[in-house]
Parts: structure tokens; sequence; C-alpha cells
């Protein structure tokens, strides 16, 4: 009851303060540097105030019961009210609520000391002060606390709520000795959305969540014409095409457009694997990762093409599959006007104008365009071959080997050629006999000039130059 008085006292003083200074205002317009003339009232009492803000949590304490009516009402209309912006002092950039301006003065101005927050051991809150987090728990979950060497303790058991937060009801409480309907509702745990149930605390993450039902994507990129659900990956997105990589490598100074890539980059440097397979002993840095090499041994693929019926390991090699029966090839390479459907595929594909090469073997320092050549030329010092046929027990270090191989067995034959109709195991094959009929002679001699159809005929053409024999006879050792 004192803290209400002490608002509506504080939120009349503010008013009173406000007038006079609008007062001021008006008689001296060009000298005026105070707060302007705008107040925002509350609906339900005289109270009024300077910001949204504090506008909102006065509503929301305050009359808590008109609070938790107007939310469940959005969730039912999903007619959501705009969401008061909050203007950054450094640089005046606009966001939507705080925590999101106080994450972005962590990132981009952190030079101001962080904040020191106390959270709830039973709710999702956090408060700057302890003294606000002790009257909010005494307040709205009827817990008997104190305060002990800065952090709060339960006042009948002792129990410390130091680094805790959200664990849910004390046991120590005692039964609650007023009715359900005067109890204090804590609308921090969140309100359970009538589509799905899932619970939500703020009305961004409510209207964020919503469009998960409606599939509205109201952010579209300017560039290349995606769509997304929430803001924030879009301006993720937006990175792609600005170049922007906001986390770097204290060590080496590589530079990440998202936080998760670092920290997966930062195991190459520390050596830190904690998951490990428990069938070929390799280890990895995340669980994720570990999930994914396991299905190489189970051979399992639970992303299904509902086209085709093909099916894939990842959810990535899934979506770039589906373009190819929509025939969606969003991005156009500016060098020679390839279409490729995926970004991450044409990003790639210019390595081959620029001649980047970013993945290096530490063994031997060949370097490579793609991240899984690195892998599978690796394999060559290390010996592994994961991939391994049930029918020969014959085992490859690439997946692709396998199945060329398996057609072995099967005897399929998949790749025809137009011209003749022979039929081939492997697309390679299929290339360099097709070289036959168009009579391409890609691997030209550096010495004479002659060209030849196949790497291996340039290799064997070569030694006539060189004058190296490495083929000798047994018996006479004649070359």
């Amino acid at each position: 009851m004192e803290l209400l008085m002490q608002e509506d006292s504080d939120g009349q003083e503010q008013e009173k303060d406000a007038e006079n200074t609008q007062e001021e205002c008006e008689e001296g317009a060009e000298v005026c540097t105070g707060p302007t003339s705008e107040f925002y009232p509350c609906p339900h009492c005289t109270v009024s105030f300077t910001d949204l803000d504090f506008l909102e949590k006065h509503v929301k304490w305050v009359h808590q019961k008109q609070y938790l009516d107007k939310l469940k009402n959005c969730l039912s209309s999903r007619a959501l009210n705009p969401i008061p912006k909050h203007a950054c002092t450094v640089c005046g950039g606009s966001f939507s609520s705080k925590v999101k301006l106080n994450a972005h003065m962590g990132e981009a101005h952190p030079s101001a000391p962080p904040r020191r927050l106390h959270t709830c051991p039973t709710c999702a809150r956090s408060f700057q002060y302890l003294k606000n987090l002790k009257n909010h728990c005494q307040r709205w979950h009827n817990m008997s606390v104190v305060t002990r060497g800065g952090h709060l303790s339960c006042a009948n058991c002792g129990k410390s709520f130091k680094a805790t937060w959200g664990q849910g009801p004390h046991m120590c409480h005692g039964p609650a000795t007023t009715e359900p309907e005067d109890t204090p509702i804590c609308l921090d745990v969140g309100v359970s959305c009538l589509e799905c149930g899932k619970k939500v605390r703020t009305r961004q993450s409510l209207l964020d969540h919503m469009r998960t039902h409606t599939g509205d994507r109201p952010f579209v990129c300017k560039d290349c014409g995606k769509r997304f659900v929430e803001h924030r990956g879009w301006r993720q997105h937006m990175m792609i095409h600005t170049g922007e990589k906001p986390f770097k490598c204290p060590l080496c100074e590589k530079a990440f457009i998202r936080s998760h890539h670092l920290k997966s980059h930062l195991t190459t440097h520390s050596g830190k694997k904690e998951f490990s397979c428990s069938q070929c002993g390799k280890e990895f840095g995340f669980k994720s990762s570990l999930d994914l090499h396991l299905r190489t041994h189970s051979n399992e693929r639970p992303f299904s093409c509902s086209v085709c019926g093909k099916n894939f390991n990842t959810k990535r090699n899934l979506r770039v599959h589906v373009k190819i029966h929509s025939s969606e090839k969003a991005y156009q390479c500016g060098d020679c006007g390839l279409k490729i459907g995926d970004i991450g595929a044409l990003k790639i594909h210019l390595r081959s104008h620029t001649g980047e090469r970013p993945y290096h073997c530490t063994v031997c320092g060949n370097r490579f365009i793609r991240l899984a050549h690195l892998q599978n030329h690796q394999r060559t010092h290390t010996g592994e071959r994961p991939y391994k046929c049930t029918e020969c027990d014959k085992s490859f270090t690439q997946s692709g080997d396998l199945v060329k191989h398996k057609r072995i067995h099967s005897g399929e034959k998949p790749f025809e050629c137009p011209d003749c109709h022979r039929c081939y195991t492997s697309s390679g094959d299929l290339g360099k006999h097709r070289r036959s009929h168009t009579n391409l002679r890609p691997y030209a001699c550096q010495e004479c000039g002659k060209s030849f159809r196949l790497s291996g005929h340039l290799k064997t053409h070569m030694l006539t130059h060189t004058g190296e024999k490495p083929f000798s006879c047994p018996s006479c050792l004649r070359r």
C-alpha cells in the first residue's frame, strides 16, 4: 500500500514539474532546454508519466487485473498495439524494448560499465537494485526474505538465493491465507498462447510468436527479397549483404556474423572438444556436431523431400534440394552469370573466380575452397575411412565414393550417354566419356602444347619430357 501511495505521489510530483516546465517553455521558448510537454496519462487513474515505459510499468503493477485482461484480449484478437520505442542516447538508434536497447549498449557502446542485475528466484524478473528485488519477492510471491551479503536469503530457513533464477515457489512458503481472486498475480511467468499454449512475457514476444501461426513475415530484405518473421533474423541476414561481421576472434582476428560461429571457431584454438563418438572416437566441440556425425554411422536421414521422397541427413541439405523441383534460383553470379538457389552455395562458387581458399591443412599446407574438401583431405593423413560397404567391408574416406562403389554390387548404371547410350556408374565417368564425342581436351601440356582428354594421360605424357621411368622390372630392373 505504501508503495502504491508513493507511486501516486511521485506521479503527481512529475506532473506538477512537467506543468511548471511547460509554462517556462511558453514564457521563454528560445532558451528552453527542459523536457517536452508530452505526457502519457494512465487510463485507469489520474496519474501521468513522461515516458511510455513508466506508464506501462505503472499499469502492470498498480492495475494488474486490467493489464492482464488487456494482454489476454491481445492474444484472442491478435490486434496488438504498437510497441513503444526506446532510443539510444549515444547513437540515436531506436529499439522496441529496453532489453534490446541494453543488448545494443553492451555491443555497440561497451565503454559504459555493465549494470548489475539481481534476479528473482521464483520468476523471470530481474532488478538493478537489491531493494527492488526484495520488495518484488515480498509483494508478488509472498516470500519472507532478508538481505545478507549482497543477496537475498529466506528469513525462515536461511537458504541463500544467490545466483538462482526462475526456479518457482520456494518450499518454505506457508499456505496462502487470501482467496485466489485477491492473490497477487506475477505476470512475469507469462500468459499462454491460445493457439499452442506457449507462454510469453512481453508484447514484443507475443507479436513475434503469433506470426508463427499467421505466417506473416513483415521484414523484407531489399537486396534479395527474402522475408523474415523477426527483426533479429532480418538484421542478421542483412550482414550477409553488408559484409558486417561483429564477432571477432581475439586470437586470430577472424570475424563471424553470428556469436555461435565464433564459439565454434574458438574450439580450433583451445582444442577443447567435450563430445566424442562412441564408435570411432572422433571428438567434437558441440553436441549438435556429434549428432550430425552419428548419422554417418547409422545412415540416418530424417529429412525427406515431399516431392521425390529423397532423404537427407540435415535440414539445410533438404532445403537446398527442394529448390531443384521449384526451379527457384534467386542468386546469380556477377562474373559468369550462373544462377544458384542458395546464398551459401553462391559464396562458395565465387571463390572459383577470386581464387580464395580459406581452409588450409595444418599438416601439409594444402588449401581448399570448401570445408568438406579439407575434411576429406585430412583423412589422407589420419587414415580414417568412416564409410564402410556392408557387402564387402571395403571402406572409403568420402560418402560419395561409397555410393559409387555400391553400384558395383547392384549393377546400377544411372548415367547414360545421350549420343551412344552407354551407361556409367558415376557422372564423372560419363563426363570423361562424352569428351570422345565432343573431342574436348582440357588437359594441355605446358611443354609442347599437346592436349589430352584425361588427366592421367597428361601425367603419362609428362614422363616423356622429364625422362622419369617409375616402373621397373623385378627380374632385370629394366625401366
